[in-house]
């Protein structure tokens, strides 16, 4: 009887980790940002409401390679640690804010959290763990950056909000994210095979010196220092800039993009957020599968295009089928971004510093990713409309494509196939 690989309860844990970091956080912004900023305390204009996901996506670009560095040093599970207590912090303290500097401050805080419990020490350890079928395991973990969406967004938008209001709410989600954070780490995570006197999926005995509790010698590949003198790195790290400007620029302003047309309501929003969230999750799964068996430079491509055209859509959406179509197409644009980068990362650069090369080039994607709410949020207080700056945001995407599908594969001895065939 084959026994059952922990790895795979690494990668449950990874899922379970990036629904809740993602939900209480990327999500939950689209959906609470709107009562708060309708609270007769404060008033707040559409501009000044997105100021505050800019300083959340700041901060998830500033910490990344901090994150990849520490990840590289520490382990992801000391990581893990730190970023449960800087969420339940920042949301609970997000239950008593009394002004847009303090609201703004603490998102701050929350983008902190979301890259300390997100994509690069879920990334490192699923790694450590598969050899083989690396994009596919990667891409299930990856599925809670969708799935969290799903579960949260229409939750707090339909039951939590109206029952509890907003500040109880921030509560509420504090105490959920502790309490099963805190399960996950103590039961679940170990940050190698090593550590259960295993073998990563795939490896070869041979590959690993002692697998009783020594270290191991250096992975091959790249130094961060290395990496950036290569072009690939930039073709890569500048792309996906233009890829998250036009994944947040809509997505962050989707309720008052909506409701500032008769056919649709708050709650045309929290359904389009949820298919993201239910699509996002579907196109994780798919991209990683992909990434184990083609060059992710295409897979990478296809969720550029994918992103463009929902833009297109949403531009044009006038009933709720339109919503749906636009969900599902953004759904499968998101979908890509996590898996793709993990795979350019570890395909191109190698595993020796790989935590830092993958947080570094999420800096530059979280840059663009702060710039387009602010960017579409802004256009509308001066315009009063959304549809040119939503046309510009769906050709910016679409220009990203020829320049990724020119990406060279490195001819290093590194650049192995970490596909699941033999």
């Amino acid at each position: 009887m084959t026994r059952f690989f922990y790895g795979y309860w690494i990668v449950l844990a990874g899922f379970i980790t990036l629904t809740i970091s993602s939900g209480l956080t990327y999500y939950g912004f689209s959906v609470m940002n709107q009562s708060v900023a309708a609270d007769p305390e404060f008033h707040w204009t559409p501009g000044q409401v997105t100021l505050a996901f800019t300083c959340f996506a700041v901060a998830m670009a500033v910490t990344s390679p901090l994150v990849g560095r520490l990840t590289d040093k520490r382990g992801p599970r000391q990581v893990l640690i730190i970023g449960t207590i800087v969420l339940a912090v920042c949301l609970v303290l997000l239950s008593t804010i009394s002004s847009l500097w303090s609201y703004c401050l603490l998102h701050f805080g929350l983008g902190m959290a979301m890259t300390i419990l997100g994509a690069v020490p879920i990334s490192v350890i699923v790694s450590n763990w598969f050899h083989r079928r690396r994009g596919t395991m990667q891409g299930l973990s990856f599925i809670g950056f969708g799935f969290g969406g799903f579960a949260f967004g229409p939750v707090i938008r339909n039951y939590l909000i109206p029952n509890l209001g907003w500040r109880n709410t921030y509560a509420v989600l504090a105490l959920l994210s502790a309490v099963v954070m805190a399960l996950i780490i103590a039961f679940l995570i170990r940050n190698h095979p090593r550590d259960k006197g295993l073998l990563p999926y795939g490896a070869e005995a041979t590959e690993i010196a002692d697998t009783r509790g020594l270290k191991t010698q250096k992975a091959p590949g790249l130094t961060l220092k290395e990496t950036l003198s290569k072009s690939a790195f930039w073709l890569i790290s500048l792309t996906a800039a233009a890829y998250g400007i036009g994944l947040t620029g809509g997505l962050q302003n989707l309720e008052r993009i909506l409701t500032a047309r008769p056919e649709f309501t708050a709650g045309d929003a929290a359904f389009a957020v949820g298919i993201v969230g239910l699509s996002s999750a579907a196109g994780k799964f798919v991209f990683g599968y992909l990434c184990d068996r083609i060059d992710p430079k295409y897979t990478t491509a296809a969720a550029y295009a994918f992103t463009g055209l929902s833009l297109a859509v949403l531009t044009l959406a006038r009933s709720t089928g339109h919503l749906g179509l636009y969900g599902i197409i953004l759904g499968l644009g998101m979908g890509g971004w996590a898996p793709n980068t993990a795979m350019l990362a570890s395909r191109y650069f190698g595993m020796r510093q790989y935590g830092s090369i993958l947080g570094t080039i999420h800096l530059v994607f979280m840059l663009g990713e702060a710039v387009g709410p602010a960017a579409v949020g802004r256009f509308y207080d001066l315009a009063g409309t959304y549809y040119p700056i939503l046309i510009a945001l769906s050709i910016l995407c679409g220009a990203a494509i020829v320049p990724i599908l020119l990406l060279r594969k490195p001819g290093l001895a590194f650049a192995v196939d970490d596909s699941g065939r033999s």
